[in-house]
């Protein structure tokens, strides 16, 4: 059972709410660091909050202050994951911070990382069926392995026996189940399921689930970035 007193369903409003609201959640967790110094579900939160401000950073153009916010935010889910094996929170969000900081990364451990991100993203399923953004994840392993440049999958040969394969297919069926099970309210989840279709050459489904994507409010900076992209692809095949 957690330790973690502070009412978590306040930090988790806080974490899941606007720029302020994160920054207080984060404040809150710093400043109760060494009370929970065992507990793997305040050092997951901790980690989650920590991303997410660090995708803040980045979207202000601090590019070292995201930078160095993400590796911390890695560490803190190390440790959670250290704490607690069964937390499928602290596999999701550990899968989550090692797959922030492979632009940072060569090559070999960005592969090397993809392989342990899908290992712990295979085990918060395991542990959680029922969430949603643990499915959205394995699709986009799925999706980043299908879009692997040629020299990626070269550097993978090299390092593995058999490197990872995978098919746009195989993505969009972790993205609709991750529709499933949270209905048309994820940006980010419609933009690839519309971009799986695009790669199966199926432009009207695409389209129409671009569309859906496209009405949904912006809310997050992921939201910020999808929509871009949504923008973008819709541009290309709207009309066809």
């Amino acid at each position: 059972s957690s330790e973690f007193e502070t009412p978590t369903e306040e930090i988790d409003t806080f974490i899941d709410g606007g720029e302020t609201e994160k920054l207080k959640a984060y404040e809150l967790l710093q400043n109760n660091k060494t009370k929970y110094l065992t507990d793997a579900d305040f050092h997951w939160r901790l980690a989650k909050c920590t991303y997410q401000l660090a995708q803040i950073e980045g979207g202000k153009g601090n590019v070292e202050k995201k930078k160095e916010m993400l590796y911390s935010a890695k560490d803190t889910a190390e440790r959670a994951l250290h704490l607690n094996q069964k937390s499928a929170n602290s596999h999701k969000w550990y899968s989550i911070t090692l797959g922030s900081i492979g632009d940072y990364e060569g090559t070999q451990n960005k592969i090397k990382n993809g392989y342990t991100f899908k290992e712990h993203i295979e085990k918060a399923i395991e542990l959680n069926k029922k969430d949603p953004s643990n499915h959205h994840l394995l699709g986009r392993w799925c999706y980043g392995v299908y879009m692997l440049s040629w020299l990626e999958r070269k550097a993978a040969a090299t390092l593995f026996a058999t490197p990872p394969t995978s098919t746009a297919g195989e993505a969009l069926t972790h993205f609709l189940e991750a529709d499933r099970l949270n209905p048309g309210v994820w940006k980010e989840n419609l933009l690839y399921i519309g971009k799986c279709y695009v790669e199966l050459g199926k432009y009207p489904e695409a389209v129409e689930w671009l569309e859906k994507a496209s009405l949904l409010p912006v809310v997050s900076q992921d939201d910020k970035t999808a929509e871009i992209e949504i923008e973008s692809i819709l541009a290309k095949y709207g009309g066809k």
